[in-house]
């Protein structure tokens, strides 16, 4: 079951953008709830206040809500997709894991917590903020990390490698092996994820 903060995301999707009350009408909801999830969802950097709605009776303005993610168009993916053959298709296939390895570390911050719900709720801010839509959820065997955006689609089919670079960062931030158990899932909702769960160690 998706949580309200996956259909606040679902929604901008869509609508690309949105008051917390036109959130708070399609979704069936409190306003007030809405602008709780989306305060949220700003500090993990998954969505930008991006205009004002003057207020329609006395009162505060209202925010307007987008994704974050980059306005101008780019050759970027054709640059990308470029260097990942020049360095990593030429390498030994016994280096390529190595290489990999070092890329995640370089994406991503220190994670210094060492309780494991806080190095979960870290890691999924420092992933928002590369734009992966990410949230985690606690499971009976293990908690697992959802992806609802993958910000290397475009070049994906070329460069697979790229999911096992976002299976080390996450191994890197959390401290612990991760298992990738879905890869761009289509859900029922027709949205893609990615989902990585932790691997309980012996």
């Amino acid at each position: 079951m998706k949580t309200t903060r996956q259909h606040i995301l679902d929604y901008l999707e869509i609508k690309q953008a949105a008051s917390p009350v036109d959130i708070a009408r399609a979704l069936h909801l409190t306003a007030a709830n809405i602008r709780h999830h989306l305060s949220i969802l700003n500090e993990e950097g998954v969505v930008d206040v991006i205009d004002q709605r003057p207020a329609a009776r006395k009162g505060r303005p209202s925010q307007v809500y987008a994704l974050r993610r980059q306005v101008f168009t780019h050759n970027l993916d054709t640059l990308s997709s470029a260097l990942l053959v020049e360095i990593y298709l030429l390498l030994p296939p016994e280096e390529r894991s190595v290489f990999l390895k070092r890329l995640a570390r370089r994406l991503i911050s220190e994670n210094r917590q060492t309780n494991p719900s806080q190095r979960l709720v870290h890691s999924v801010s420092c992933l928002n903020k590369m734009n992966y839509q990410a949230r985690w959820e606690a499971r009976a065997d293990a908690p697992r990390v959802i992806l609802g955006h993958c910000p290397y689609a475009s070049i994906l089919p070329e460069h697979p490698e790229l999911c096992q670079m976002d299976a080390f960062m996450l191994e890197e931030m959390l401290g612990q092996p991760v298992l990738q158990t879905a890869r761009l899932e289509k859900t029922p909702q027709g949205f893609r994820q990615c989902v990585f769960t932790m691997r309980r160690q012996p």
